[in-house]
């Protein structure tokens, strides 16, 4: 009963993201406006507004959309005159790969130093990685993006700053991905502050005082007991690559969905803005309702009580 009502809340909230879109996305203005700056002949402005539906109100151009999505027609932009679908998945594998590396790069790093700043808590050089990570989270991704460009391409020219098509080109948004608020710190920090606190436990100390050593209880003991919750922090990273990754693939001009999401949304192109942040919004809801499922599987409880907050 918990996952249906899970899976009604997710259902209505994705509507709701089609609805505020749909309507927010036509408060910007004509499309055509951006299309021909020059102006158009007299009644051609009308003539468009009537091919594509934009002459009548709000709530019949809703009815009539909806109408084409239960036949699988999520229209055509109106900049490539090509369907949304072939637009959003011929480059959504673009933004896969980004987010891939980047996920992977952020889990090998952010559990490893996790387990190195719990086993070495109080050393010196613990103690300035992590005020250094401080300074690094509060970093915005966009700023690092920029700082990162006018060194590396700018001033060394030892990196692409645009496209993706070379393992080089992959170097900088992957960094900017990694370090900061979406990617391995908040990984690091969970890992470190879930292995202290178990190691708390009067179990671990036990396991202490018969002589097991410190290093080998968190390995053994105290690195495996944190794990669920270091794969709940995991999920919540992949959201946040997910969505950091719009603003930086902007940045350095990655042929993903979020240049394609920034640049629609420019030129208005209301269908193209429609079905991706409907994508967008659809995966992030995903993500968090098999996280749900994951919390009752870990604490069957959570099905009659709801989880803890």
């Amino acid at each position: 009963m918990y996952m249906v009502k899970k899976a009604f809340i997710a259902v209505i909230t994705l509507f709701g993201v089609l609805v505020f879109i749909f309507i927010f996305a036509r408060l910007t203005g004509s499309p055509f406006e951006i299309m021909y700056p020059d102006g158009m002949a007299p009644g051609q402005l009308e003539q468009y507004n009537a091919k594509y539906g934009l002459d009548q109100s709000y709530g019949r151009q809703f009815v009539l959309y909806l109408k084409n999505v239960l036949h699988g027609d999520f229209g055509d932009s109106l900049n490539e005159r090509r369907p949304v679908t072939q637009i959003f998945f011929s480059r959504a594998g673009e933004t896969l790969k980004l987010g891939a590396w980047a996920l992977f790069i952020s889990v090998i790093l952010g559990i490893t130093l996790g387990v190195l700043m719990a086993v070495y808590q109080g050393n010196i050089l613990v103690k300035a990685a992590d005020h250094a990570m401080s300074a690094l989270y509060a970093v915005p991704g966009f700023v690092l993006a920029i700082f990162l460009l006018l060194i590396f391409s700018y001033s060394l020219r030892i990196l692409p700053s645009q496209g993706g098509s070379s393992p080089a080109h992959y170097v900088m948004p992957v960094a900017c991905l990694c370090i900061g608020t979406t990617g391995a710190i908040p990984i690091i920090r969970h890992v470190r502050n879930s292995i202290l606190e178990t190691l708390s436990q009067d179990y671990i100390r036990t396991a202490v005082a018969k002589g097991i050593g410190k290093k080998n209880t968190i390995l053994r003991h105290a690195f495996r007991n944190s794990l669920i919750p270091v794969l709940t922090q995991i999920s919540i990273v992949m959201v946040d690559i997910l969505t950091g990754s719009l603003i930086i693939e902007r940045t350095f001009s990655w042929p993903g969905i979020g240049t394609t999401l920034v640049n629609s949304v420019m030129n208005r192109d209301f269908t193209l803005v429609q079905f991706s942040v409907l994508m967008l919004a659809a995966v992030v809801i995903l993500i968090n309702y098999l996280l749900d499922i994951l919390y009752m599987v870990v604490d069957p409880r959570i099905e009659v009580e709801g989880p803890k907050t």
